[in-house]
């Protein structure tokens, strides 16, 4: 049994019952007007099942115009009834975890099935740059979702910004707007901030988390955590900078990434988790709220090519246990470790030896880039026959 992974951990003025977090993870498997479906509903109690300390529901997005997926899981007035039942449904499956809603505006990460917008000029012309005005509205798109995520019964939100949709993109030094929302680095948190004060009043109730995902490091030019607009240089000043603003303005955790959904750390490229660990930890020595990692995924139970002969010290318990024991993270985060098997945390928490681990074949991003229903390619024949008719048509 991981002891130390079982501990409980207070978030805001709530609790996880323990140390593991099952990150968002899209699945494009909502109805025409992005409420959950029956696939859904499975999904998510198979979560609660699992008995992690905290489950995100993926990229829910306050905007039907810009999405990213065509089947995207939406908040607003008319999703909210489906919003509430599918809490109820996790709910009375396992009152313990937390569930906190990943709500996002997708920006230029939109398909081209919707209107693809972007906080500053693209090279593509068919990218329309977002106006003062219609930035403001999104800030009240947000708060909206932050008030129906209350209304339907979950513990708090992400307030999305990372891999480079519409929040993340505000943040970059990259973004050079001409207006109150770019240039300076305080003008580039103003949208966060202004928004952040709209969520807090339509939400009025101090027990709801509060969080963001935030991308630290972006590997290109101008993208976060860069030394400046023209350089992909590494500098962390101002994610730093970010993570400080964040606990200032009273939320409750920061959920580290970093670059984009794709660009993921992969079975040829293990050295980049201790890349992760390492951002991580650098935001962890700079705030006090609890600092959530990931990456965590491709160590799996020592079966990687981190160089190291004994595998039992390249493995997803040993880092997990040693991150959160050397205090370089409160808690510890998985995504495609959570498809491969939904019940990962409580068999880990229990010293099972019969978990499922992801073999890391992207499976899961396959069917998304496809525009079909996500899931684990590996272990659910379903995802598998259909990631192969998909492939086979592309």
């Amino acid at each position: 049994m991981s002891a130390i992974l079982s501990q409980p951990i207070d978030i805001g003025e709530r609790t996880a019952p323990n140390r593991i977090v099952y990150q968002a993870m899209e699945a494009n498997d909502a109805d025409e007007l992005g409420r959950p479906s029956d696939k859904t509903f499975r999904r998510y109690t198979s979560f609660a099942e699992g008995g992690p300390g905290i489950i995100f529901l993926e990229a829910i997005t306050v905007s039907h115009e810009s999405r990213g997926r065509m089947n995207q899981l939406r908040i607003n007035p008319e999703t909210e009834e489906s919003l509430r039942e599918l809490v109820a449904a996790m709910k009375e499956t396992n009152p313990e975890p937390l569930i906190l809603f990943q709500i996002t505006h997708d920006g230029r990460q939109s398909g081209s099935f919707s209107r693809v917008v972007s906080v500053y000029p693209a090279d593509d012309p068919a990218v329309e740059t977002l106006t003062t005005d219609e930035l403001e509205a999104i800030g009240d798109q947000f708060a909206a979702a932050a008030a129906i995520t209350r209304s339907v019964g979950a513990d708090g939100i992400d307030f999305k910004h990372c891999h480079a949709y519409l929040c993340c993109e505000m943040l970059r030094p990259a973004n050079r707007r001409d207006d109150r929302f770019g240039g300076s680095f305080e003008n580039r948190t103003r949208f966060f901030r202004e928004t952040l004060d709209k969520i807090k009043g339509a939400v009025d109730d101090p027990s709801f988390i509060l969080g963001c995902r935030t991308s630290s490091y972006e590997p290109e030019p101008g993208g976060c955590g860069t030394a400046g607009p023209d350089t992909d240089r590494e500098d962390l000043a101002e994610s730093v900078a970010f993570a400080r603003l964040m606990e200032e303005s009273g939320m409750h955790y920061i959920n580290i990434s970093a670059g984009r959904p794709l660009s993921v750390p992969t079975r040829d490229a293990p050295e980049a988790v201790l890349h992760h660990f390492r951002l991580t930890e650098e935001i962890k020595k700079n705030v006090s709220m609890p600092v959530m990692g990931t990456a965590y995924s491709l160590l799996r139970d020592g079966d990687n090519k981190m160089q190291e002969p004994d595998p039992q010290k390249k493995s997803l318990r040993y880092w997990a246990e040693k991150n959160v024991r050397e205090e370089h993270v409160d808690m510890v985060g998985v995504g495609r470790q959570s498809f491969a098997d939904p019940l990962f945390a409580k068999k880990l928490l229990s010293g099972a030896d019969d978990i499922n681990y992801c073999t890391l074949c992207n499976g899961c991003f396959k069917l998304l880039y496809y525009q079909k229903v996500g899931g684990c390619a590996v272990y659910d024949d379903f995802y598998r026959a259909l990631l192969k008719e998909a492939s086979k048509k592309e």
